[in-house]
């Protein structure tokens, strides 16, 4: 299902109806295409997801109960379960029309044994997570090592802070971006629902 071709239809970037957004993966070899802000921003979160192996936006184009429905990803989990997943607004989730539709396409994909999920805005709405996200996915992309991890945790201890943590990679002439690459790969953890402080709590994992 996760195969190299995995558009079935092409998306056109100059599109008079749609806007497709193209979106660079950490979890799938081949760039992602949205057709909004809000599925580009779960396609951040899906990469910092530690529960989720690989995901495709716009994989295939199914004909459900009559009607054409291509959906917006399927995801595939570390257990090896697969999910259709449809992203919506939760605004649009009041409309009688659309949870009609979404009805039929979760009936019709269940008898095909897919598995279905709709994704709102409503884990978006915290801005400031979206945008340590985005800090996060900046740094997995740069020639960081994880090599100094053993020796700051030696030195510092199991919990540190940012600061301390920065001040320490300083001193020993490492990149402090080599920090947030550790946050993003889960080997430091920290709260990232709130701003990231220098008195910000890290744990080693």
């Amino acid at each position: 299902m996760f195969e190299k071709n995995y558009l079935s239809r092409r998306l056109f970037r100059h599109s008079p109806v749609k806007t497709v957004i193209s979106y660079p993966s950490l979890k799938h070899a081949l760039p992602q295409f949205c057709e909004s802000t809000l599925e580009k921003e779960w396609c951040l979160q899906r990469d910092f997801n530690s529960k989720i192996e690989t995901y495709q936006t716009q994989p295939f184009t199914l004909l459900i109960n009559g009607i054409r429905y291509t959906p917006d990803a399927i995801t595939r989990e570390v257990d090896g379960t697969d999910y259709i997943e449809e992203v919506k607004p939760v605004d649009e989730l009041k409309k009688p029309k659309v949870i009609e539709r979404l009805r039929k396409i979760e009936c019709g994909l269940r008898e095909k044994g897919f598995r279905f999920r709709i994704l709102t805005d409503e884990s978006t709405r915290n801005r400031t997570y979206i945008a340590n996200l985005w800090l996060l996915k900046r740094h997995q992309s740069h020639p960081h090592t994880l090599d100094w991890l053993s020796d700051a945790k030696s030195e510092l201890g199991a919990t540190s802070s940012i600061e301390e943590v920065a001040t320490w990679l300083t001193g020993q002439g490492i990149r402090v971006g080599g920090l947030y690459h550790a946050i993003g790969c889960e080997h430091m953890l920290c709260n990232l629902r709130g701003a990231i402080k220098p008195q910000l709590e890290v744990v080693f994992a």
